[in-house]
């Protein structure tokens, strides 16, 4: 099929690197050096050829061993497709401009079940730029952040399920086709501690700030219930305007406050009227902690709304036309979340290999949301598989119960019933810059007697250029 080209040409560029690539031996990396969803990576290799004469800059995260430093390695070893677009990439960081492109493509469908038997072909392409203010000849502690994507393809999200999207990634910018700035986020550090931050906020990009593990629905998990507590979607939309103060602590967000609108606004500014139907406060804080010396943390979070709010106002599931409840709006709404994050094993003498445990459990007004209490549980392990130390996996189980409102306003046009779900994937890494994941997922699809349980079947190719 012509659709599938370029999977097809990624499918062939897997075969070729894993004939290469066999025996190449991946490096150890420091954690501390992923402190955004964005990484600048410069160095300069010097004659000497091994990771010891390495002259490394500011934010540098160079390798320690072997012989594939820093992205400067042949085609196969390299950390970017283009390696930095030919040197364009680190001559900008140079200059406080950090640049990075991402092309990921997804080939899903439901092979049995849901209300559509299909398989589609779609993806999205990436582009991060951080303006680094110190470096620009601004002042110190200032980066702006912008996320642009183009959205290409098509989607089985309305085939399979219809409260648990079954890819978040295609969420953005919309359902349709378009390309979008979905994040232009201004930061200033005050200190070491704490941060101020506003401007165009992506939600899915400051999650996974928070929880790197999570991967934005490119690496890990593609289903968004297991991905993200679907009840905090009416008072934090997908992409919004809003401000806040962050409290950090070793280059994590422990807490903060944000004021924010509680519009959806991925494809427009939304400044024009923003603020017109209220105000969001969204609170969090981070207890962190230890479990037999691994490192965890608990977050909990609560979201107040004050303006006047209906079913079909959360944007995240392509769920049916909820304009068929005959109810007014209601007046405010709020959410509260607990997420529990522990690693449970890791490897001492190379940190990138481990295996961690995410849980994330929410509740939420009934009268305003589609969804009243969610629940997740989910394991995830990194480089635990002999000899593919880059490579991943996991296995989730989600459970959504649907507000009683919902159904009785629908019922008996539709009869609605709570959902639940799992996913397993495993993700290769052919190269540094090509990963591929086998996905899976058994999905209820919210709906009685029109449609059975789904099953999914999807590979993802991501490319870091």
């Amino acid at each position: 099929m012509p659709r599938l080209g370029l999977l097809a040409v990624a499918l062939a560029i897997t075969s070729a690197a894993t004939a290469v690539a066999q025996d190449v031996t991946v490096g150890n990396w420091s954690d501390e050096s992923q402190s955004s969803s964005v990484v600048a990576t410069t160095c300069t290799m010097s004659e000497d050829s091994s990771c010891d004469a390495l002259s490394q800059g500011s934010g540098t995260a160079c390798c320690t061993c072997g012989n594939a430093c820093c992205g400067h390695g042949d085609f196969w070893t390299r950390e970017h497709l283009t390696n930095g677009f030919w040197g364009l990439q680190p001559a900008l960081a140079e200059h406080g401009i950090v640049y990075d492109a991402e092309l990921t493509q997804f080939y899903q469908g439901v092979a049995n079940g849901g209300f559509e038997q299909t398989f589609k072909y779609g993806g999205k392409f990436d582009q991060f730029v951080i303006f680094e203010g110190e470096k620009l000849g601004l002042w110190k502690g200032f980066t702006a952040i912008m996320h642009a994507e183009t959205r290409f393809g098509e989607d089985v999200l309305g085939a399979a399920s219809a409260f648990a999207p079954v890819n978040i990634n295609l969420l953005y910018p919309t359902l349709n086709n378009e390309t979008a700035i979905t994040g232009l986020q201004f930061n200033q550090a005050l200190n070491e501690n704490w941060a101020l931050t506003a401007g165009r906020i992506n939600t899915l990009d400051l999650f996974q700030t928070i929880y790197p593990q999570t991967g934005r629905g490119v690496d890990g998990f593609m289903n968004t219930s297991i991905f993200l507590p679907l009840t905090v979607g009416t008072t934090i939309p997908l992409v919004f305007n809003g401000a806040g103060v962050l409290k950090m602590r070793d280059e994590k967000i422990q807490g903060g406050v944000l004021v924010l609108d509680p519009s959806n606004v991925p494809t427009v500014s939304g400044l024009d009227n923003m603020f017109s139907n209220g105000a969001s406060v969204v609170g969090l804080w981070r207890v962190f902690s230890e479990l037999g010396g691994n490192p965890g943390s608990h977050m909990f979070l609560g979201s107040w709304a004050s303006g006047d709010f209906q079913f079909i106002d959360n944007p995240w599931p392509p769920a049916p036309d909820l304009a068929a409840i005959v109810s007014p709006p209601q007046t405010g709404s709020w959410s509260l979340l607990y997420i529990l994050e522990q690693q449970l094993w890791a490897d001492h003498c190379n940190s990138k290999r481990n295996v961690g445990l995410l849980s994330q459990w929410g509740y939420s007004d009934p009268e305003t949301n589609v969804y009243e209490w969610v629940g997740n549980v989910s394991l995830q392990a990194n480089g635990v598989v002999r000899g593919r130390e880059a490579d991943s996996m996991g296995v989730g189980w989600f459970y959504s119960g649907l507000s009683s409102d919902v159904k009785n306003g629908l019922s008996p046009l539709l009869e609605l019933r709570d959902l639940t779900g799992v996913e397993a994937y495993y993700n290769a890494a052919i190269t540094p810059w090509f990963h591929l994941t086998a996905d899976v997922q058994v999905v209820e699809p919210g709906l009685r007697n029109t449609s059975s349980t789904a099953f999914l079947f999807g590979l993802r190719a991501k490319i870091t250029l």
